[in-house]
């Protein structure tokens, strides 16, 4: 059965060591604690899809509250000392995003930095998905998204919806936050992972395709047409 090498790697050297490496979901998985088999363990769907699937833990112990300031504004405080991400670049990690992009009128859009980054040197996609590994109390829900780690390199984009803003959002560190699924055009299920370290033409790659959605619209027309076949990328 055929392979699929997937590279991935923190887009800033500085800090990378905090962030943990995907965990497979697979049921042969090392990681994986319960090595009983019968039950859906055997299942041959279930193994085909936790092939493809990986876990991403959060780097970061994060509490939030929200504060109404003005009619439909909400200024947004760490609370400590659950949050260890210090006062002065909290800022820089977790934004809200502006009114006219949330979803849902009432639902608060926020992003959390989260700068990983996916890419392969044959066709492939990725998949961020809700995770159920989460406690049952949470109150936000992953805005899940697709893309093609082929051609457009980019980091991830960790971005949540505040279901009730009443209530703080509170991130441990180590807390599974979402989950990665990745397919090809190819008939295979097996993907291995492969941490790349950051090399001059994975910078390229990855500059070349920064912020080109605030430029042009249709990016997809530009980005999936914008690889040279000859480029490794996972060395």
């Amino acid at each position: 059965m055929n392979e699929i090498v997937i590279g991935w790697c923190i887009a800033e050297e500085r800090s990378s060591s905090i962030f943990f490496p995907p965990i497979s979901a697979s049921f042969d998985s090392p990681l994986n604690e319960n090595k009983k088999k019968g039950g859906v363990s055997s299942c041959p769907a279930v193994h085909s899809a936790g092939k493809r699937i990986f876990i991403i833990k959060s780097p970061y112990s994060i509490r939030l509250r929200a504060k109404k300031v003005t009619e439909g504004k909400l200024s947004i405080f760490p609370m400590y000392p659950e949050t260890e991400v210090q006062d002065e670049i909290i800022s820089s990690l977790v934004t809200i995003e502006p009114r006219d992009y949330w979803i849902q009128n009432q639902v608060p859009v926020m992003q959390i930095k989260m700068p990983y980054i996916f890419f392969s040197d044959s066709p492939a996609w990725i998949s961020q998905l809700e995770t159920t590994s989460l406690k049952k109390n949470k109150n936000w829900s992953l805005i899940q998204g697709r893309f093609d780690i082929y051609n457009w390199q980019r980091p991830l984009s960790f971005a949540i919806q505040w279901i009730d803003t009443d209530q703080d959002i509170s991130i441990k560190r180590g807390d599974p936050i979402f989950q990665l699924m990745f397919d090809s055009d190819q008939a295979c299920n097996n993907f291995n992972l492969r941490r790349v370290e950051l090399h001059e033409k994975l910078i390229r790659r990855i500059n070349s395709c920064g912020g080109v959605n605030q430029l042009i619209r249709n990016t997809n027309q530009v980005i999936n047409n914008n690889r040279d076949e000859n480029i490794t990328l996972v060395q």
